[in-house]
């Protein structure tokens, strides 16, 4: 995290390894070998078959909007003032984990439709969140039993809290910070997108963007479908007028 905006910031934990694919894919073993020389030696870059599965990977888009809502949705906030900035990782409880999990099952659901529609296209790498968590910060964390315990006991997150403003005694929620600025638009938006092309439900999801766009004033889903004024600025595929599995398939270049 920034102490000193352009000039500082404090290393709170370094990742293991962290994934990255290159497009065109011969440009890979260039591309790779420069970016590991600019981090020396951790994290350690393994080389991702596809795009598509560092998308469906991208941790961002669960975490960050699904705590938001677990801490500030309609069903666990009275919308009244708190006393101090929540803890954003260490306070993930029972019911935020169970929006997360739900959340990045179905981004799984999503993978496993992709991979029987294209031979021989492998979508491991877009794993589950707590695989995620096992594979960037093992070692860093004391209780990995579950998804909650990796979130509340991984040093890397020590003291990190909710985006609030206001001050001590009075502080309000940040429901227009790039937690849900950025990675609904940018992440969650690609997702749901893509499950509403495959036809697969996404209950939890919905729950988080419907909430989450009322949070950061865009109109992306209307009527249950990616089909508001504002989708073209998201990455929803729709936004650019994708609406088949054919059509992504092909522009995806997955075949």
């Amino acid at each position: 995290r920034f102490t000193e905006w352009g000039k500082k910031a404090t290393i709170l934990g370094t990742k293991n390894s962290i994934l990255a694919a290159v497009t065109p894919p011969e440009k890979s073993r260039k591309a790779l070998s420069k970016l590991q020389g600019l981090l020396g030696v951790f994290p350690d870059i393994v080389e991702s078959p596809n795009n598509l599965s560092i998308s469906l990977r991208n941790p961002g888009m669960v975490v960050h909007p699904g705590v938001m809502f677990g801490r500030w949705g309609p069903e666990s906030w009275d919308g009244k003032p708190k006393a101090e900035k929540p803890l954003f990782y260490q306070g993930v409880d029972d019911y935020t984990e169970k929006v997360l999990v739900g959340m990045t099952d179905e981004v799984q659901a999503i993978c496993r439709r992709m991979e029987k529609l294209v031979p021989g296209l492998s979508l491991k790498d877009a794993c589950t969140l707590k695989q995620w968590y096992l594979d960037c910060y093992d070692g860093q964390m004391s209780d990995t039993s579950t998804l909650k315990g990796c979130m509340n006991t991984n040093k890397a997150y020590n003291g990190l809290t909710h985006p609030c403003l206001g001050e001590p005694g009075n502080f309000m929620p940040d429901l227009k910070y790039r937690y849900l600025a950025e990675d609904v638009p940018t992440g969650l938006c690609f997702s749901k997108g893509l499950a509403e092309i495959l036809g697969i439900p996404t209950p939890t999801i919905d729950k988080v963007m419907l909430w989450a766009q009322e949070c950061i004033g865009l109109e992306i889903m209307v009527d249950g479908k990616m089909q508001g004024k504002d989708v073209g600025k998201t990455r929803a595929p729709q936004g650019m007028g994708i609406t088949t599995t054919e059509q992504f398939i092909e522009l995806a270049k997955l075949k």
